[in-house]
């Protein structure tokens, strides 16, 4: 039997299935999500990315968020691809490469020819997936730095 598949830009009645999908991409990462009005904003959708799902037969199974971003060095905007989260039950069945070819096409309508992201060193199924996808990485740390809590 085939299924119906779609990637679409949310609206606000995805809301509740974007945040369940947030709390178990950040589970998957290791990482616990603080909840302080995540909800409330994906409902109201007031943020400045692009988020994107993708549905089997209605059910929505993973999301994407995209942001345009402005690179000093290259003095050019590029697409960043904040997030990228399937459920496990959906992985390699050919979604992760859909998703992002739709951004690729979110990226050509704002005129943008790079898109950029990282992911945890740990998650090796998705850095191989990158690099079979022709994707170069680049090693880099990432910083997190609450200034108000510093002295």
């Amino acid at each position: 039997m085939n299924q119906r598949i779609d990637i679409r830009m949310s609206c606000s009645d995805d809301a509740c299935d974007i945040w369940q999908l947030m709390c178990e991409h950040a589970d998957y990462e290791g990482h616990t999500l603080v909840v302080s009005g995540q909800l409330q904003t994906l409902q109201n959708q007031t943020y400045p990315a692009a988020i994107w799902v993708v549905e089997i037969d209605g059910s929505i199974v993973g999301y994407m968020s995209l942001i345009k971003q402005f690179s000093t060095w290259d003095m050019e905007h590029y697409l960043y691809l904040d997030c990228l989260y399937l459920r496990p039950e959906v992985r390699g069945k050919g979604l992760g490469k859909a998703m992002l070819m739709k951004a690729s096409e979110f990226a050509q309508e704002l005129s943008l020819s790079e898109i950029q992201w990282q992911t945890p060193t740990s998650n090796t199924n998705a850095i191989g997936f990158y690099r079979r996808l022709g994707a170069i990485d680049k090693e880099k740390q990432r910083f997190f730095w609450n200034h108000n809590e510093f002295n």
